[in-house]
């Protein structure tokens, strides 16, 4: 009796695409914190190129993209929203692009073999752009795995970046002005989604997102 083995690097791939945004980004807030002054003293080529890295470093999933938001909204304000947004969708195509060398093939085989997951599919390839557009609205969905999920999926590039623009524009204008109207660099990192407004908004785009998604995973 033959058993499909599960697609492995995938698995890792989505693993780390998970955990170390979120090892990195200790390490990252704490260098800001120290060396506030020295950003306070960046000139515009200085972000053009933190831009450029912070794209590279997204995709490869080194950085979380909030944490990016909290500090460029801390130091520039409402003018870090554009090169932001910029950099999010620069971020989401290098990594749809390096995801298409996995073997996304082995993983759609894989899941060929449990009907519910074949349903699933199905839904999602008839309403990709809603799929994306919602996954990418949620705070609470990892960045980077995401992405990795897009691609091995087969969502046309294009739904994956015009929904991922739609979805990521909410929660990075969020973060923006959060940053923006914090107190103190070190309170902004150690406790970003202080404002209770901040909560509340945050709770509001989880819930939109959930709903959305709800009607994926739901037999209609």
């Amino acid at each position: 009796m033959s058993t499909q083995k599960k697609p492995l690097l995938p698995s890792l791939s989505a693993f780390f695409l998970t955990v170390f945004p979120f090892i990195t980004s200790s390490f990252l807030g704490a260098w800001i914190i120290r060396n506030e002054a020295l950003i306070d003293r960046f000139t515009l080529q200085d972000w053009a190129i933190v831009c450029v890295v912070s794209a590279l470093a997204c995709a490869l999933a080194l950085l979380p993209p909030a944490l990016l938001a909290f500090a460029f909204g801390y130091f520039l304000g409402w003018w870090a929203l554009g090169p932001l947004i910029l950099l999010n969708m620069t971020a989401i195509a290098i990594i749809y692009w390096i995801t298409k060398r996995l073997n996304g093939e082995a993983l759609l085989q894989y899941l060929s073999h449990f009907p519910r997951a074949v349903s699933l599919l199905n839904r999602i390839q008839k309403n990709e752009l809603q799929f994306v557009f919602f996954t990418k609205l949620s705070p609470a969905v990892p960045f980077a795995l995401t992405n990795l999920i897009f691609s091995l999926l087969k969502i046309r590039f294009s739904n994956v970046i015009l929904g991922g623009f739609l979805g990521m524009v909410p929660r990075t204008a969020l973060t923006v002005w959060v940053g923006l109207e914090a107190k103190g660099l070190r309170q902004l990192i150690e406790n970003p989604n202080e404002s209770i407004v901040s909560r509340v908004v945050i709770i509001v785009l989880v819930i939109v997102s959930v709903i959305g998604l709800t009607r994926f995973f739901v037999k209609q």
